[in-house]
């Protein structure tokens, strides 16, 4: 329990030194924030996730051409997406990341996200119709999402199916995915404070699971909250039942710290 309450002291300081208040202002949580209407929010935030991938500056840098051309209402630009409009426009867009993403990957993505739009009215329809009740976190919600995502057919123009590349960012948990960027956008969806914006009341703050990335990876080693050695579903899975013996009913309240804890461990271990 040592480990567990040192992330306790760790939490209750971000808290007393507003880290936490100010952390979306550098975040892709900061896209969603810009709009006030829900279906604007939830679409500006799947799109926001979906593609935060490498470097934080890189992904506030590509995502601010993204959002650049989804103009007042994203919801809007998406269910009626002008694929070849948008395609001229982004036409040489490349986001560094740990792979490149480019502009036809992304039109992709946004027309796998029009098709949820136009099948379900809205993203969380499609989230509903997939979730089980005997199911304690998110796996089939997001499984049934994802694969439907990656079935959908696209115009000719797109290719008529997505790219290795399209197919590769929605991952399922059935591949074995830890899901850090789904699993990111349900926490910004459900939980409700001073980041989180809380319209997903219908799921429960206790079915959701860590967002796995390096920084919280490395965070929940140097805290014990894991004993397994790669990150995936399984690991996520692991340290969130974990996390629930400090908070069972909101166990991903410490993704940024843990988050934040990572980075400054990472820092620490560069300056050795």
């Amino acid at each position: 329990m040592e480990d567990l309450e040192r992330l306790n002291v760790i939490f209750e300081s971000l808290h007393a030194g507003n880290s936490l208040k100010d952390f979306y202002l550098s975040d892709p949580i900061w896209f969603p924030k810009r709009f006030r209407k829900k279906n604007d929010i939830e679409t500006a935030a799947l799109i926001a996730a979906l593609f935060a991938i490498g470097p934080r500056y890189a992904i506030i840098r590509s995502l601010e051409k993204i959002f650049a051309e989804l103009g007042e209402s994203p919801y809007e630009t998406v269910a009626d997406l002008d694929h070849a409009g948008m395609l001229r426009k982004m036409d040489g867009h490349i986001q560094f990341a740990y792979k490149n993403i480019t502009g036809k990957d992304v039109i992709q993505i946004l027309s796998a996200i029009r098709h949820l739009i136009g099948s379900h009215g809205t993203i969380q329809n499609a989230l509903k119709l997939n979730a089980r009740s005997d199911d304690g976190s998110t796996y089939y919600m997001l499984t049934g999402v994802l694969e439907e995502m990656k079935k959908c057919k696209l115009p000719s123009s797109l290719g008529g199916e997505l790219t290795p590349r399209a197919r590769a960012l929605l991952a399922s948990p059935a591949q074995g995915s830890a899901c850090k960027r789904m699993n990111m956008f349900l926490r910004w969806m459900t939980r409700s404070d001073e980041i989180d914006f809380g319209l997903y009341d219908w799921l429960g703050t206790e079915k959701l699971v860590i967002p796995l990335d390096v920084n919280v990876s490395r965070a929940a080693r140097q805290l014990k909250l894991t004993r397994r050695k790669t990150d995936n579903w399984k690991t996520a899975v692991e340290i969130t039942q974990r996390l629930k013996e400090l908070d069972p009913l909101d166990p991903v309240k410490f993704d940024v710290p843990l988050f934040l804890y990572g980075i400054e461990l990472r820092k620490k271990r560069r300056a050795t």
